[in-house]
């Protein structure tokens, strides 16, 4: 499928900005764009949208409907679309975003839209840990708002395959226009990148070394593993956690924890590959999950994973890569497995598992089933 079959990269933000929606546009777009599918990317200008939202809230608020939601009214979208080009709307659009651009708008120019999720907002407005705070009143608008594109949508893609309940169970969407895609990791890796190869002593003449990546460090179960970094290392097995992204202060002097901080993915990659190639395990026990592209990323480099099999993350712990855990795990089970884990033949299987799948888990991957979606 060539460029001139006009397929576009929509999102809430630039596509061509890495740090747009987690780094997924720019990464999806580029893949798909150097291998000849794709052809232009959406670039909106989201910082003239502050005023205006204080405005629309402050609006809100005097007519008693409270503040919050901006991002799924009329008005925010209307002002989105405008900033693209009308000829944009006649061609195969691919967005990230749940409620831009309306189906309807496509439709109207005799364009082709499908949407690629990680999750509905019917599951993120139900879920205690996301704890979207918008009003009722809102949520209803964004809600008929997404239903509305899903319906006249001419398919919907999933990166995961929980999110797929939503959208049969509760907006009654025609199973033959549901598909499911795994995403790539969000990371160039060089064409003479190497994956470490197992070694021995984890735990022993070494540190067992667990790496954790993620911004919002709470909901992605860092406290848990901090708390099973500490009992491994009572049982006697010598373990770190290495951290990259986000984490309090408090946390930081904690014993076992090495802080890598926040690393710009497109200007330091080296930085990124050498740390997580690093590790032993990629950890990811999120309490609630849409995807989880970290363990991709981990993967990716050839490093095994582990985390909760729930959720997104039941796609992207990879079989004969990953260990599963039970949602309800505590710390002390999670650490009696790794510990049975380590002194047996099984990390080493896990290790060279990782190291095999590592290239199924590429942006050049999920852009190619793409490709065979919208044909």
């Amino acid at each position: 499928m060539s460029a001139e079959k006009g397929i576009d990269v929509a999102a809430v933000g630039d596509v061509l900005d890495i740090n747009t929606w987690s780094n997924i546009p720019y990464f999806f777009y580029k893949a798909g764009k150097e291998a000849g599918i794709f052809s232009r990317p959406w670039r909106l200008d989201v910082t003239p949208f502050t005023t205006p939202r204080i405005v629309w809230n402050a609006k809100q608020v005097m007519l008693g409907r409270g503040a919050g939601g901006f991002q799924y009214s009329d008005e925010f979208i209307d002002a989105c679309e405008k900033q693209v080009p009308s000829e944009y709307f006649s061609s195969t659009i691919i967005s990230f975003n749940q409620v831009f651009p309306r189906a309807a708008s496509v439709k109207k120019a005799n364009g082709r839209i499908f949407y690629y999720i990680d999750a509905t907002l019917h599951d993120l407005f139900n879920s205690d840990v996301y704890n979207i705070r918008i009003p009722a009143r809102m949520r209803s608008i964004a809600l008929e708002t997404e239903t509305r594109n899903y319906q006249q949508a001419d398919g919907i893609v999933t990166m995961g395959r929980w999110a797929q309940e939503a959208l049969f169970d509760f907006y009654k969407i025609d199973r033959s226009k549901v598909f499911q895609v795994l995403p790539g990791a969000n990371i160039d890796v060089p064409s003479d990148f190497h994956p470490k190869p197992f070694t021995d002593g984890a735990g022993t003449s070494r540190d067992l070394t667990l790496g954790f990546i993620g911004k919002d460090w709470q909901r992605k179960g860092l406290p848990l593993l901090l708390d099973v970094r500490d009992k491994l290392q009572a049982s006697g097995l010598k373990t770190k956690v290495v951290v990259i992204g986000n984490m309090p202060e408090e946390l930081k002097d904690r014993e076992g924890i090495v802080y890598g901080g926040f690393i710009d993915k497109e200007s330091d990659t080296q930085r990124f590959i050498d740390i997580v190639s690093g590790c032993d395990f990629g950890c990811l026990f999120s309490s609630s999950e849409a995807l989880g592209i970290s363990t991709l990323e981990f993967l990716r480099l050839g490093v095994p994973v582990m985390g909760f099999d729930h959720q997104g993350l039941k796609d992207t712990l990879i079989d004969g890569a990953s260990l599963r855990f039970n949602i309800n795990d505590d710390a002390t089970v999670v650490a009696r497995t790794i510990s049975s884990v380590v002194q047996s033949d099984q990390m080493q299987f896990l290790k060279e598992e990782a190291i095999r799948q590592r290239n199924s888990v590429t942006w050049n991957v999920c852009v190619n089933k793409w490709a065979d979606i919208i044909r």
